[in-house]
């Protein structure tokens, strides 16, 4: 399996484009899945200097509502004229992040999506084929992530907290590896990759994906207990973890303190072969 970040906040070198967003494409004997398609169309250009044809695409998976995430769609659309997009149906909403200095700012999906006929929505759980299970609905809350407190949905007119029933995961098996990708994991890390452990009792090898750890605490030393609490958990699981995106580059290093190469930052223009 090759698994190639399209898109990150950050780049292996000034070849490649960055912002903040995730791309992934994953590659296996059976498909070519694009997960997640950025905040625009520059995913496109980091995939052609690394001679992936986008156009081969046959599987698309949006991992929640966010333009960080789904805001590369059109383009996408564009370039591949035939791949499904999967979502969940709650992705659709309207989505919005409370700042700091007192503007709710609009961070959802266009509206106009979902009239667009590729576009399949699911509630729940669901499964692509027998090597490819789509979760959702994570309800636990070990090791929630404050940054989460910022973010809402509307609902009636008014803006509530986003319990992220829109996010979705992928969890890929080929080869006896099992293989998890989390966009931001908004429900939290530990809370998905128990789920995911739930679909695979032989547990899983690689998480790939954010923890969304950016900016979680305002105070450094409390972000330091968060990540280092957090880190011992997650050596718990036998597997290894590549993130970024909304970990942010400052928590990957406390991550990393702790868990040393068992985690890893995956950068835009990284390729993973597993």
């Amino acid at each position: 399996m090759k698994i190639v970040a399209l898109m990150e906040n950050t780049a292996i070198s000034q070849e490649f484009a960055c912002s903040h967003g995730l791309s992934l494409y994953l590659e296996t004997k059976n498909h070519k899945i694009l997960f997640d398609m950025g905040p625009d169309g520059r995913f496109l250009e980091n995939a052609e200097k690394l001679g992936i044809d986008i156009s081969k695409v046959d599987i698309a998976i949006l991992s929640h509502g966010h333009y960080d995430h789904g805001g590369g769609l059109t383009a996408f659309l564009e370039a591949n004229s035939s791949a499904p997009v999967h979502i969940q149906k709650k992705a659709l909403g309207e989505f919005y992040a409370h700042d700091p200095d007192g503007v709710n700012r609009y961070i959802g999906l266009p509206p106009e999506w979902k009239e667009n006929p590729r576009i399949v929505c699911h509630t729940g759980d669901y499964k692509l084929d027998a090597g490819i299970q789509i979760f959702a609905g994570v309800t636990g809350r070990e090791y929630y992530s404050p940054a989460n407190d910022s973010l809402f949905a509307s609902m009636n007119g008014r803006h509530i907290p986003d319990l992220f029933m829109h996010e979705q995961n992928l969890l890929l098996k080929e080869g006896g590896k099992m293989i998890l990708a989390a966009g931001c994991a908004h429900n939290g890390i530990v809370n998905i990759l128990k789920k995911a452990e739930s679909f695979a009792p032989s547990g899983i090898d690689y998480v790939i994906g954010g923890m969304h750890l950016m900016h979680a605490y305002p105070d450094e030393e409390k972000q330091k207990i968060f990540c280092k609490s957090l880190a011992k958990e997650l050596k718990e699981h036998p597997c290894r973890y590549y993130t970024g995106h909304c970990t942010s580059v400052e928590a990957y290093e406390m991550l990393h303190e702790e868990m040393g190469d068992k985690i890893l930052y995956l950068s835009a223009g990284s390729v993973l072969e597993i």
